[in-house]
């Protein structure tokens, strides 16, 4: 009964962990070598939620950054159909957070092959990627040695290492976007205007973290009452709508992830009476959106839905909405709309009876985690 909470702890770390990045002065040293360099084009990649972090960090560099060309892969796509030729003055962001992921690895071969300059966003100081890059930044989110083993008993799935904890992963996750926003904020044509709304979204994150105990309601609620959920959001939150649709597939549950143009295209037609859609609504633009769509799901198909918005849209709010407080500038709201669904997830998988100290809730854990081993861990490189 008196057992850690591993995923909460982690949950709650959060605010340290931002706070960490801030006074990493290798970000700037980094963000100075690469402006001295002649890179014309900045990719990013990763896997899993790392992935959905290079998405966040190349919508923000495109709109911060205007200097570069800015693109994302999935490491798969990104080695075996990107023109190599085009990586001559190219800085490749690799992000793995055990340091262990042979695709982003093999990403990270690709790139030095063919001449681009890599840089690694990882967890573990000691990981192959390290060696293997031309620059790497620490996230910060767990200490070292601790990287080093895992909770699993079988031969296999013990081998799978890397994580501080084997639970859902939530403060690596945000321990990428920090890096990524602080990073961007550098290499902004005047850094100045970027790094005080970073060092603000860090503390809005804080802020939402102490409101938890209504995010774990609201998760509570939703874990009878749906069968799905469905995370909608639009641009810097598209993202963070499949890293919400991920956190159910680690607790083997059903979620799904869309933008909300395409929801009404798509996923509409799968939304039930035993469905939630949450929206992520942080700007004007997109809560008028939803306005116009909410209403139809909760009245007609009898969806549950949330929404998730700026706590400045107090006219005519909605039934079944959260204000929260969001930076100003909606590009870094994936900051802040993170925490409520890792609370959410959390809270919903735990009412539902999952351990939320394992992988996958407990279920067949240690069955699956040695089927990653083998598909992630194991597979052929090519580089």
């Amino acid at each position: 009964m008196n057992m850690p909470d591993y995923m909460l702890t982690e949950m709650l770390e959060q605010p340290r962990i931002l706070q960490s990045i801030l006074v990493d002065k290798n970000v700037e040293k980094i963000a100075s070598v690469v402006k001295n360099e002649n890179i014309e084009r900045i990719i990013l990649t990763g896997c899993g939620d790392s992935f959905c972090a290079a998405w966040f960090g190349a919508i923000l560099a495109e709109k911060w950054c205007p200097q570069f060309e800015v693109r994302y892969y999935e490491p798969f796509d990104f080695v075996n159909y990107f023109d190599p030729k085009k990586l001559k003055n190219t800085l490749v962001i690799a992000i793995s957070v055990s340091g262990g992921t042979l695709r982003v690895l093999e990403a990270i071969r690709f790139s030095r092959k063919y001449n681009a300059t890599t840089l690694v966003l990882t967890d573990n100081p000691k990981g192959r990627m390290v060696k293997e890059t031309d620059m790497h930044l620490l996230i910060h989110a767990s200490p070292p040695e601790s990287l080093l083993t895992s909770s699993y008993n079988s031969e296999v799935a013990k081998q799978y290492t890397g994580y501080q904890n084997d639970v859902a992963q939530t403060k690596t996750f945000i321990a990428n976007l920090g890096t990524l926003s602080q990073l961007m904020a550098y290499l902004a044509p005047e850094p100045e205007n970027y790094l005080d709304k970073v060092q603000n979204s860090f503390s809005l994150v804080n802020k939402a973290i102490k409101n938890c105990d209504e995010f774990i309601k609201i998760g509570q609620s939703l874990a009878n009452a749906s069968e799905n959920i469905l995370f909608v959001g639009s641009g810097p939150n598209s993202p963070t709508s499949l890293f919400g649709a991920y956190k159910m597939f680690e607790f083997t549950l059903h979620g799904f992830a869309c933008d909300i143009e395409e929801y009404c295209h798509t996923r509409y037609f799968i939304t039930t009476d035993k469905s939630c859609v949450i929206f992520l609504a942080p700007d004007q633009q997109c809560y008028n959106r939803i306005r116009e769509i909410e209403p139809v799901l909760r009245e007609q198909l009898g969806a549950k839905t949330l929404i998730i918005t700026n706590e400045e849209f107090t006219n005519k709010l909605l039934p079944s909405t959260l204000p929260l407080a969001l930076p100003e500038d909606s590009i870094l709201s994936p900051l802040v709309l993170t925490i409520p669904i890792e609370f959410i997830s959390y809270s919903l998988a735990k009412e539902r009876g999952f351990n939320t100290n394992t992988f996958r809730g407990g279920v067949q854990t240690e069955k699956y985690v040695a089927g990653s081993f083998a598909t992630i861990r194991k597979s052929r490189l090519q580089y």
